[in-house]
Formats: structure tokens, C-alpha cells, sequence
């Protein structure tokens, strides 16, 4: 089995948060894909990951909808250490172009793809061992403001005051 991809990991600041459970990177969610995440040297962002037959639809092949899930998180979590926000997908079109399978280790690679209307567009490619593309996504992130961060996940002041230099984000137009 291959190692990690060349490049740096990337410390993700909000797994510290007690509450944060984040499906794709949070260590401490059970059910979710425990994703690390790499710096390449390109300045893209990208993350191994082996899913199991847990993870699948058929026997063998990675749900869609987990593969959905798999590139909303590395696509995410490019915005968040790019653009130091927390923002939420308002699109996401995932196109298969092969089996990912279950028990194969397979890379997602995201880069920016652009800026506007108060979005960033960014793409994403889910590689298998010999760098054949399965999967290809691009979303839409909008930031998330003070007030929706508060209301909508909860946020004490504590919790707040830790994560607020993620918040409140303009888009500049490219």
C-alpha cells in the first residue's frame, strides 16, 4: 500500500473543538471517513482515504453518495486553509467515471477553480493507485456568517470566541 501523498500534513484547527464532529475529518466521529489531509507542493489540497465495505452500495464499489460526501470534504477543507473560512456547499456535481472501490486506497485532490457572486468555486478529482481518475466534482462555498454560525450549529460564547476568525469571510471578486 502506498504511503501519504509528498507533501506536509495539515494541522485542521477546529478538531480540537470538543463539539466539532465533522463526518470527513473529525478523528472523534465514529462513523465518519477520518480523512488527513496534505499540502502538495503544487498548493493543491489532498486526501488518502480507504473505504470499506461499510462505505459501499455494491459489493466492492463505493456508495455515490459517499464519494459526494469524500470530495464536499477535501473541497471544503480547501476553502477553510485557503481562505481561513468556514463556508457551506451550496452546489456540489459529483460525475462517475469508474468504480471507486472499497478496500483500495484512492487520492482526492481539490484546487480553487474560480471566484464570484459571493462564492468560490472549487474543483475536485478522486485518483486510484495508478492516478486514473474516478470521480470528478466541482462545488460552490458560501461563507458562513457570525450569525448563522451561532444559530445554526450552536455555538456558545466560548465555542465561539475559539473558531471567530472563520466567520464573516467577503468573497474578492478574481
Amino acid at each position: 500500500m502506498p504511503g501519504p501523498p509528498p507533501g506536509e500534513r495539515v494541522s485542521l484547527p477546529w478538531l480540537d473543538e470538543p463539539r466539532f464532529r465533522c463526518f470527513g475529518c473529525s478523528p472523534h466521529n465514529l462513523v465518519g471517513l477520518a480523512l488527513s489531509v496534505y499540502r502538495l507542493p503544487d498548493g493543491r489540497i489532498a486526501a488518502p482515504s480507504t473505504l470499506s465495505e461499510l462505505h459501499a452500495s455494491y459489493p466492492g464499489v463505493v456508495h455515490g453518495g459517499v464519494i459526494s460526501a469524500l470530495v464536499d470534504e477535501v473541497m471544503g477543507n480547501l476553502v477553510a486553509l485557503d481562505h481561513g473560512m468556514l463556508a457551506f456547499c451550496v452546489s456540489l456535481r459529483t460525475k462517475m467515471l469508474a468504480p471507486v472501490r472499497t478496500k483500495v486506497r484512492h487520492l482526492t485532490v481539490a484546487r480553487l477553480a474560480g471566484r464570484g457572486a459571493g462564492v468560490l468555486r472549487v474543483e475536485a478529482e478522486v485518483l486510484d493507485p495508478d492516478d486514473r481518475v474516478c470521480a470528478l466534482a466541482s462545488g460552490t462555498y458560501q461563507p458562513i456568517s457570525s450569525a448563522a454560525a451561532r444559530d445554526l450549529m450552536g455555538l456558545d460564547d466560548a465555542e465561539f470566541a475559539r473558531v471567530s476568525t472563520y466567520f464573516d469571510k467577503e468573497i474578492e471578486p478574481s
